[in-house]
């Protein structure tokens, strides 16, 4: 697996002249490092990923880190392709946000663009499964502790 680079970033996310490798670094006091998340929804449904065995099968948001020298889109974009074979997505960023319980910030886009489910295909390496689930059955999964903190956070945040 190539060594991912992420750029740090300060409390007011602003990048700074500061990078760190991705599981081997630690993130520096006072420096954050960024991600970026998308809730698609889909006939009041959203499109959840469930981890593989690597991250404990939790389900998770699709998305992931934003790679040195990336824009927030641009990794979203990366991201969702390589984990889902999603493109050409359409999307809008509604809030960046700082995670209050570590050294993360996240971009959340939103996107209610009907996709054509048949040609998600899920990346071995990082996602065991996909499923559409209901703000309830989201809720009942985030109570029995099935969707990892940052993306509970996320979840409980936007889609009231």
């Amino acid at each position: 697996m190539n060594q991912e680079i992420l750029d740090l970033y300060d409390e007011n996310f602003n990048k700074l002249n500061k990078t760190i490798i991705r599981r081997v670094d630690e993130i520096p006091e006072g420096t954050n490092i960024m991600q970026s998340y998308i809730l698609i929804e889909n006939d009041n449904k959203y499109l959840l990923e469930q981890a593989t065995e690597r991250n404990n099968y939790r389900w998770a948001i699709p998305g992931g880190h934003v790679l040195t020298n990336e824009t927030p889109e641009k990794a979203l974009e990366r991201e969702i392709l390589e984990e889902l074979n999603i493109k050409d997505i359409k999307y809008n960023r509604i809030d960046t946000v700082k995670f209050p319980y570590n050294r993360f910030i996240f971009n959340i886009f939103y996107s209610n663009d009907i996709l054509d489910k048949k040609k998600i295909k899920c990346q071995k390496e990082e996602v065991f499964q996909v499923r559409w689930f209901s703000k309830e059955e989201i809720k009942i999964m985030i109570e029995e502790d099935k969707i990892s903190r940052g993306y509970a956070f996320i979840l409980e945040k936007y889609i009231k």
